[in-house]
């Protein structure tokens, strides 16, 4: 095989050998082969500094990108809210990574987007097969302010080829919006967007799993600002979610990362087909306006959603990666990268379902598995680039 990968993760509480671990364990499964590239997500428990640097002691002058996250996962280990740490490896004569990274993005995510889309742009030779975009979800903790990935997915989406597959994620140490960092080689960086190039000899496949389906009729925002929704139909946002669901003892302040509205990208009474789904979560309510804050400002008056239902079983899990497998038939499968709402973990979600468990319980040990809980996820739905809510975004890197 022309390229070989292998992960690796470590719980260790000294941030310099958890990064030596989980690369020495990813390094070990692709030995005597340096990687070409280095994916790397740990706690914000960690010193960010000496972290990379446990990672680079194992993995030389390799490319590297990652950051904080609320938790990580391989095929075979799942931690958050501890020291976790997870390492991916990639190594390849036939493929080729390219990681170009963009500061600047607590200033205006368009502008930042747009610098970022050009620089890959100059780095196109024509063989490009997917690109993985990461950035800084925290703008910052007080006031508590995100980047929005709306006028960042805008920006990119202007400048380059609608064909090529482009997926996502926004670095997120915990929901208190503290301490964002991203790796960039041998930096460690904040208030960036980064984006990881892949070409050559090879496809890049993704699908969309968030286990939610519509649980309501279509309902039309009749007043929105930013990321402030404020009424349905004519009426104040909270209320109308409050008839929604029917059940009384839901107090508001138990509706973020909870409350989740459905927008269809595709046809409008046709069969539900979870990929063509964006999903928009809650994040706060505004008691006092009885208004609702979104992750995301691209809510706006006349647009219709429907209020979605989480399923209660993992059923979705095996059907989201069938259909990945079915888009990657005939290639050699090298490496699955999932980028998961922390929001779907279960100590969030207040359930004891855990769908990274059966992620890797589906996918096995076979081909190598790596990922992180994101704060927001990016993904084309219905042949757009936008952020997405409470959603799984499952890739699979192949071979010709």
């Amino acid at each position: 095989m022309a390229t070989k990968t292998g992960t690796g993760f470590s719980s260790k509480i000294d941030s310099f050998l958890s990064g030596k671990e989980a690369a020495a364990n990813a390094m070990a499964q692709i030995a005597p082969l340096l990687p070409h590239l280095v994916l790397c997500f740990c706690s914000d428990k960690h010193d960010p500094q000496q972290f990379l640097a446990g990672v680079r002691s194992q993995t030389g002058s390799a490319q590297v990108a990652g950051g904080a996250a609320f938790g990580v996962f391989t095929n075979t280990a799942l931690s958050y809210e501890g020291y976790e740490g997870n390492v991916a490896v990639l190594s390849s004569d036939t493929i080729s990574f390219k990681v170009l990274a963009q500061g600047g993005l607590n200033k205006n995510e368009y502008t930042a987007g747009a610098a970022l889309a050009d620089s890959i742009k100059a780095e196109q030779t024509g063989e490009e097969k997917g690109l993985i975009l990461l950035y800084d979800s925290a703008k910052s903790a007080e006031p508590p302010l995100l980047n929005f990935a709306t006028p960042l997915c805008k920006a990119i989406s202007e400048r380059l080829d609608p064909s090529l597959p482009i997926v996502g994620g926004g670095v997120m140490a915990n929901l208190t919006l503290t301490n964002c960092f991203q790796f960039y080689n041998e930096k460690v960086v904040t208030q960036h967007v980064l984006a990881i190039l892949i070409s050559g000899e090879c496809a890049f496949h993704d699908t969309i799993i968030h286990g939610c389906s519509p649980a309501s009729s279509y309902k039309k925002i009749t007043r929105a600002e930013g990321p402030m929704l404020y009424e349905i139909e004519n009426r104040p946002a909270v209320e109308v979610v409050d008839e929604l669901l029917g059940d009384r003892s839901i107090n508001w302040s138990e509706y973020a990362l909870y409350i989740t509205f459905g927008v269809n990208r595709g046809e409008k009474f046709g069969t539900f087909k979870e990929e063509e789904y964006a999903n928009r979560v809650c994040l706060a309510v505004d008691e006092q306006q009885k208004a609702m804050v979104m992750f995301e400002p691209d809510l706006k008056a006349g647009d219709e959603v429907q209020l979605m239902a989480r399923s209660i079983n993992l059923d979705y899990v095996e059907n989201g990666i069938r259909n990945l497998k079915e888009k990657a038939a005939g290639n050699t499968p090298l490496f699955y990268f999932y980028i998961n709402c922390g929001g779907r973990m279960k100590s969030y979600a207040g359930t004891e379902l855990e769908d990274v468990e059966a992620v890797q319980r589906v996918i096995g040990t076979d081909v190598p598995l790596m990922g992180f809980y994101s704060g927001v996820e990016i993904a084309k739905v219905g042949g757009r680039l936008q952020p997405l809510d409470w959603t799984g975004v499952l890739c699979l890197l192949t071979e010709k």
